[in-house]
């Protein structure tokens, strides 16, 4: 009795053992991450990836530890990237003194003149001159921009600084017919210097529509003794849009077998001979590009485009049109690539006018927007990419993923991936199914023998 106990807890720990295995070969690396500097990090996923994924969201990729830990992740498209950058005008200014009339010649031959039928300003385009102590009673400073027309994303200013103007408190305020002021903002600027070091903060962030004041008024309420403004520059921010450069790779054809077109032809009904080539590409990439390379052959014909998910399926219609390839001047010139709906079909099917010969073998240039895998690091680097054969169709890592980003702004830093060329055949629908469900229920059916055998022995013993 106790040998077959024995006996039965071996069956049941190499059943258990081999399960492990199984259950472990259900997730296969296919990129490695080295990289382990920062917490937020991202790589940029080509269209390889889909050779290995079956679902056309990528949602059976997974992001593992150095100790297999399922890590925070999510997918999406590679956006713009925006790059910003500052035009600087400079602002004329003017200093107005404590106690000046309207009618009063103020520093830098600036006439303001108020009465009641209209308001006038004449002022010298010779600014104050730099480098002459401005007077102890300036009142504000005057600025004129009744000539930009353009938006103000914010004032640079810049001064001799001493003990007293390390620190400037600045009031702004803004007027269009120098009777009305509107309070626009209050800062405080900062300009230190010791030993070599400085530390400036000289900005005044606006938001200013274009033309909506003429001038503007800059108050010091602290920091004004003996202050010395040299320069006031207007800010443009400038955002320009860099395109992400998109996926492109080249599949190569052959001539076709059948050199009738694939199209529907009435019943009885000639078949129309064409020129056609096929083609087959490896991965499951959702296509929403094509274009033909023509290498320099000359043609300006009809094109018919189709494809299909498996060899035994029939040919679906993608796309009917021209296409041209033309020398111009010395270059060649094709046309633009066509656009189509996202299409994961691995069989394509090319056909041209008959006129164009079969040595001619053009190339489909598929097009496909990459796209970032970006994930929340542990410190437990080397990370792997890996495919989960067992995915229910949903990422339950990006809902995480989501919960502990919200609200942030994380700055992401780019690594590379190492890919690590797994055999494709552990990636087929026939592979996965011959090792994992056949080994399990294999294993199954063998230790259920085994244990039948011990009962049926013990069974006749006890008779």
């Amino acid at each position: 009795m106790s040998g077959c106990l024995f006996v039965r807890g071996i069956v049941i720990a190499y059943f258990a053992a081999m399960f492990s295995s199984v259950v472990n070969a259900d997730t296969t690396a296919v990129y490695q991450i080295n990289e382990s500097q920062g917490n937020y990090l991202q790589a940029t996923l080509t269209h390889d990836i889909y050779r290995y994924s079956s679902n056309s969201q990528l949602q059976d990729v997974v992001l593992l530890d150095a100790d297999g830990n399922r890590l925070p992740m999510r997918i999406i498209p590679a956006q713009l990237e925006v790059q910003e950058s500052e035009e600087k005008t400079p602002v004329k200014f003017y200093p107005v003194t404590i106690g000046a009339t309207p009618d009063t010649w103020l520093s830098g031959k600036t006439q303001i003149r108020i009465d009641q039928s209209a308001i006038s300003i004449n002022i010298d385009n010779a600014g104050p001159e730099q480098g002459v102590s401005q007077p102890q009673t300036v009142d504000f400073y005057l600025l004129d921009i009744s000539d930009m027309d353009t938006r103000i994303d914010g004032l640079t200013l810049e001064w001799q600084t001493s003990d007293i103007s390390q620190y400037l408190d600045v009031e702004l305020s803004g007027t269009r017919d120098l009777r009305n002021w509107t309070s626009i903002t209050q800062e405080t600027l900062v300009h230190l210097h010791k030993d070599g070091q400085t530390l400036t903060r000289n900005q005044i962030p606006l938001s200013l529509k274009e033309n909506q004041y003429k001038y503007l008024r800059i108050k010091f309420l602290r920091g004004a003794e003996n202050l010395l403004l040299t320069h006031i520059f207007a800010l443009r921010k400038i955002h320009t849009t860099a395109r992400v450069a998109a996926d492109i790779w080249q599949v190569d054809g052959a001539v076709a077998q059948d050199q009738n077109t694939a199209l529907q032809t009435p019943q009885h009904a000639k078949p129309l001979p064409v020129n056609a080539w096929e083609y087959q590409r490896e991965e499951r990439t959702p296509i929403r590009k094509f274009q033909l390379a023509m290498d320099n052959v000359t043609y300006g014909d009809n094109i018919t485009v189709f494809s299909r998910a498996t060899e035994k399926q029939p040919w679906k219609l993608i796309h009917r049109g021209i296409w041209f390839s033309a020398r111009v001047g010395g270059d060649w010139q094709q046309s633009d690539a066509i656009n189509i709906n996202a299409n994961s079909d691995r069989y394509w099917r090319v056909e041209l006018n008959q006129s164009l010969s079969t040595s001619a073998n053009p190339a489909l240039v598929f097009e496909h927007p990459p796209q970032r895998l970006q994930f929340i690091a542990n410190n437990s680097a080397p990370y792997t990419v890996a495919i989960d054969h067992k995915a229910a169709g949903h990422n339950p890592g990006a809902k995480i993923f989501a919960q502990l980003t919200e609200n942030k702004n994380p700055e992401w830093t780019e690594v590379s991936l190492i890919e690590l060329k797994p055999d494709i055949a552990t990636f087929t629908t026939t592979a996965r199914f011959n090792w994992k469900t056949a080994l399990f229920w294999g294993l199954l059916l063998i230790a259920v023998a085994v244990l039948v055998g011990f009962s049926v022995r013990l069974y006749r013993q006890m008779n």
